[in-house]
């Protein structure tokens, strides 16, 4: 059996974790070992990837950069870049009949050609499993304006459709029910579609909390005996960076807010830097980029958190879920029932989590906020190609957004989130008033200690259900899957592609924060 893992790059980031993972999880199913081949197939680049995969130390795998297959904004058929692919699993030793080619993302228009070149190995019979991590309907509109661009003279609808083609020797993974749900509204057969969820890994011994908060101290600055919430993400937009600053206003000088990683692309660096300068201006208890101090590693900062911070409005997989409870750390913040209703299923219990952090309208003006949610949403989906909602439909979403002339946090704006930041840190009254709206909240910055019956129990669902060992089993099942099931060759466009876009762009889903500039 080979397994072709094609993917745009190899340098640091999620899916490349999701990919180095996937490996160390085959690397545990010894039976199979003997019967196993690997090969990568990526675009070029690297960057941080070892000589040799720590924890696949016999796996028979190999890396080959392939033409064409990195990040490429420009419009390209497939042909040259399906040849290309073919040729290499042909110079493994690959065949129809052994090989499944397993592609991530490849529908997130980060290179528009890809889709055109599964297309073409589909219809030639390759098997394949198309693994959605992310999309580019969940409102990111210039990569779904490069896919929809990247076909000649058929229409966006007929571009996307071509974008996930459909065989019986074509099937799909993705990372939860949610996108489960949203496939099969598309049209995709259950029969070709699959959940498989990422592995968490194990971190290993912590340093000392003791040793861990000294050094913070003495590269941050930061006090030792102030609790410390860990944010542990690059400060990108849909992370929801003014949610966290609002975390530190309500703290006030009861805790501190630490965020280990900046962007690390140009698209996201305006934003970012915002947000630091606003928490810099009013002397916010918050301290950014603790994951790139010198010296002090993620280890550490995990080991000097009293607790784990999420304030996420939109996740792919949702890992902070799952890892604080590997680190000893219970997690609060923001749920997302979307992406945990899987973990809650799997036996998690997120008892510090919130759906919502309300505030009140008045101190925006509710027509304020309803104008700047109602312009940016148009905006939105004037850039998808779709026409604005109408007054009757767009009132009926906002209704669902306010409640009792309070308002989630998340749906306002940047400029609103500053202002209401900048209204908490000044005012004890204000602070409080939120506080006794929200009590969990107030419980945590009280320094309540969690639970750790519940910590030591949530750890061992995600040991259970989510280890490295039943990632293995769980690949190679779909793996022998896939190999064993039917091949008619007759390859179609997907149907019902465009509710894949209904789906995500609908109005409780968006957060004006995510499409800023």
């Amino acid at each position: 059996m080979l397994i072709a893992i094609v993917h745009y790059h190899l340098n640091r980031g999620g899916v490349t974790q999701v990919i180095a993972n996937h490996l160390r999880a085959l690397q545990l199913q010894a039976g199979d070992l003997d019967l196993l081949r690997v090969v990568i197939l990526h675009g070029g680049h690297q960057d941080g990837w070892p000589g040799r995969l720590p924890g696949a130390p016999t796996l028979d795998y190999t890396i080959r950069a392939i033409a064409g297959l990195d990040y490429d904004d420009q419009p390209r058929e497939g042909e040259d870049l399906a040849g290309a692919v073919q040729s290499a699993l042909y110079d493994l030793g690959g065949t129809r009949q052994s090989t499944v080619v397993h592609v991530h993302n490849h529908s997130l228009g980060k290179n528009p050609a890809l889709p055109s070149a599964l297309y073409r190995l589909a219809e030639d019979g390759w098997p394949l499993l198309l693994h959605l991590h992310d999309f580019a309907e969940d409102f990111r509109p210039e990569n779904y304006r490069r896919l929809i661009g990247s076909r000649g003279r058929k229409t966006p609808t007929e571009t996307i459709a071509a974008v996930y083609p459909t065989a019986s020797h074509v099937h799909y993974a993705v990372l939860n029910q949610r996108d489960a749900g949203i496939l099969l509204t598309a049209g995709i057969e259950p029969a070709q579609l699959h959940v498989l969820p990422n592995a968490v890994g194990e971190f290993g011994a912590l340093p000392s909390r003791q040793t861990a908060r000294r050094e913070l101290h003495r590269v941050c600055g930061i006090p030792t005996q102030r609790p410390l919430l860990l944010y542990p993400v690059r400060g990108i937009r849909r992370k929801n960076l003014g949610e966290a600053l609002m975390w530190s206003s309500l703290a006030g000088d009861r805790g501190y807010v630490g965020m280990t990683l900046a962007p690390a692309t140009l698209a996201e660096i305006p934003s970012y830097q915002r947000w630091k300068s606003l928490a810099a201006s009013l002397g916010l208890p918050m301290a950014f980029e603790l994951g790139s101090v010198a010296g002090l590693s993620y280890a550490e900062n995990l080991a000097a958190a009293d607790r784990m911070l999420t304030t996420s409005v939109a996740e792919g997989f949702g890992l902070v879920f799952l890892e604080s409870w590997l680190a000893g750390k219970s997690l609060t913040g923001r749920n997302l029932p979307e992406i945990t209703l899987d973990f809650v299923q799997a036996g998690l219990r997120l008892d510090e989590l919130d759906l919502r952090l309300q505030v009140p309208l008045d101190w925006i003006g509710a027509s304020r906020w309803q104008r700047a949610f109602q312009q940016a949403y148009a905006e939105t989906l004037a850039r998808f190609g779709r026409p604005a909602l109408s007054t009757a439909a767009f009132r009926d979403a906002l209704d669902k957004l306010s409640h009792d002339g309070w308002v989630d946090f998340a749906t306002l704006p940047s400029v609103l989130q500053q202002e209401v930041v900048e209204l908490v840190s000044s005012s004890s009254e204000r602070r409080q008033q939120v506080l006794a709206y929200h009590p969990r909240i107030a419980q945590v910055l009280d320094a309540v200690q969690p639970s750790q019956d519940t910590i030591a129990h949530n750890a061992r669902v995600v040991r259970n259900a989510y280890s490295l060992a039943a990632c293995g089993r769980r690949l190679m099942d779909l793996y022998r899957d896939i190999l064993s099931g039917p091949s008619d060759g007759g390859v179609r466009p997907l149907a019902g592609s465009e509710r894949i876009l209904d789906e995500f762009l609908k109005p409780e889903r968006f957060h004006p924060i995510r499409v800023e500039a």
